[in-house]
């Protein structure tokens, strides 16, 4: 078999490729890429890695017999990236591999690359759904979920952005990590089940989110304990993967209802530049929550920011601002905040400082929990100075006790203990302290928290590694296995 293949698609081919090629895999196989002409002359480029599949169809066709190739993609790639734009390399299997010509200072060469058999590759799996077109605007909402959606692997649930269909009025685009969440409702696709799409690598590229409208389509399994597969198209690219197999979280009960907000603050197109401008450079941005505060207060907005365990507040006006409602003061993380603004979410509500903050926009809506900033260190408790009299009068010595006394009478006689009662000024910093160091209690606990987390995740990281391997390593033996059945 022998293919020519233009280097100007190749390149765009081979960059969304990479984004699936496994090239730490212990199978061979995993590090190639498919190379396949069918009957009619359509040339077709795939990568695998057994749990997606990802296929680019190369524009016009191409005179020849049906057949396929596997390629090396680290070889073939570097190849084709030193190949000028115009330029145009071929392929030919000679049954022991792949003979590579391209172009070479005016002349043509030729590289030999190791190749498998082509009954190597996985069979893909064949999608009889029918093919859901998609707007602009799933795609759209589809992203920004993704940039919400938790990377924590303890969670999958929430690592991706989940298509809900429980409500038949309002299909929901929807994607949280449990600290923010982004939700967009104004889509009504013919699904029965909700599902959840994959937050991968290929799917946060350009290359497939600007190759024109999307189709989606969702293959139920076969098996009991098979959740089916999933496939989005575009012009040139279809990426297929296992559908996960979780339930979709309760996501609706933390949503405020509607009317609940005390304040709106609408943000003019200058306030929205001005805060993506502000907010990355605030004090403070080293904090692991990166907190700022924003206040609400006769009608302005402030933004007000501090360096961890520093008394210093900067606090800075923003002007061009919408307000209504009464006085509020919220401290929020400060990404959440820019996420929204970037995203078009120029309306904020705020109920109180213990629910939620509320980004919106035509159908879209970004929900940010508030939280605690640190408190700054409190300042030294001194004793205020015991009051005394103008007149002092002589202390009066007390009577010496003998041992004649009776222990009624040395009882009566004793005087009862003077007790100091603190000032409203001392109570008040007393109280202030005692909760400061609540405060940090309760962060040194949050980072030991953290740090069992950190470790779980690389628990896990390593238990998916071994399961990974385990699997090519059962591929292998079955491989061999049809090998051994082989008669001669």
């Amino acid at each position: 078999m022998e293919v020519q293949l233009p280097v100007s698609e190749l390149r765009t081919a081979l960059s969304g490729l990479s984004k699936v090629v496994n090239k730490s895999s212990r199978l061979p196989v995993l590090q190639s890429i498919r190379i396949a002409r069918s009957a009619d002359g359509s040339m077709q480029l795939q990568a695998t890695d057994l749990d997606s599949l990802v296929s680019y169809r190369l524009n016009g066709t191409q005179p020849g017999e049906a057949g396929e190739l596997l390629v090396p993609f680290e070889p073939f790639n570097k190849t084709v990236k030193g190949c000028a734009a115009t330029a145009q390399v071929t392929l030919t299997g000679n049954g022991k591999g792949v003979i590579l010509q391209y172009p070479l200072a005016g002349r043509f060469v030729e590289q030999p690359l190791e190749s498998l058999a082509p009954n190597e590759w996985p069979p893909a799996p064949a999608i009889e759904a029918t093919p859901i077109l998609v707007d602009s605007g799933f795609k759209d909402a589809v992203s920004n979920a993704f940039a919400c959606c938790s990377e924590e692997s303890s969670r999958p649930a929430l690592n991706g952005a989940w298509v809900d269909v429980t409500d038949p009025k309002a299909h929901y685009v929807m994607g949280t990590d449990g600290r923010h969440l982004f939700s967009a409702n104004s889509f009504n696709l013919d699904l029965k089940q909700s599902l959840l799409i994959p937050d991968v690598k290929f799917l946060h590229w350009s290359g497939f989110n600007e190759d024109g409208p999307w189709k989606l389509a969702a293959q139920p399994g076969k098996k009991k304990d098979d959740a089916g597969w999933l496939q989005l198209q575009s012009d040139h690219w279809t990426f297929i993967t296992r559908k996960p197999d979780h339930t979709i979280p309760n996501w609706r009960q933390v949503v405020p209802t509607d009317g609940t907000a005390k304040l709106t603050v609408i943000f003019s197109k200058a306030a929205t530049e001005f805060l993506l401008e502000l907010l990355p450079k605030l004090p403070g941005k080293d904090d692991r929550s990166r907190p700022i505060t924003l206040e609400v207060m006769g009608g302005q907005l402030k933004i007000i920011a501090r360096e961890r365990n520093s008394e210093h507040r900067t606090s800075i006006p923003v002007e061009d601002v919408e307000v209504s409602g009464r006085g509020l003061a919220i401290s929020v993380n400060r990404d959440f905040v820019a996420k929204a603004l970037k995203f078009g979410l120029t309306v904020m509500e705020l109920t109180d400082e213990l629910s939620p903050i509320v980004f919106s926009a035509a159908g879209k809506r970004l929900l940010a929990m508030p939280v605690h900033p640190d408190a700054p260190p409190a300042p030294p408790v001194e004793q205020a100075p015991t009051p005394q009299p103008e007149n002092p009068q002589p202390k009066e010595e007390p009577m010496p006790r003998t041992s004649a006394t009776p222990p009624a009478e040395n009882a009566r006689e004793s005087q009862p203990a003077q007790r100091t009662v603190p000032t409203n000024g001392e109570a008040a910093s007393s109280v202030r302290s005692v909760i400061d160091q609540i405060d940090g209690i309760k962060e040194a606990l949050k980072a030991v928290v953290r740090q069992f987390g950190d470790v779980v995740d690389v628990l896990r990281q390593v238990e998916k590694a071994k399961k990974t391997n385990d699997k090519e390593v059962e591929g292998v033996r079955e491989k061999l296995r049809a090998i051994q059945s082989v008669t001669l």
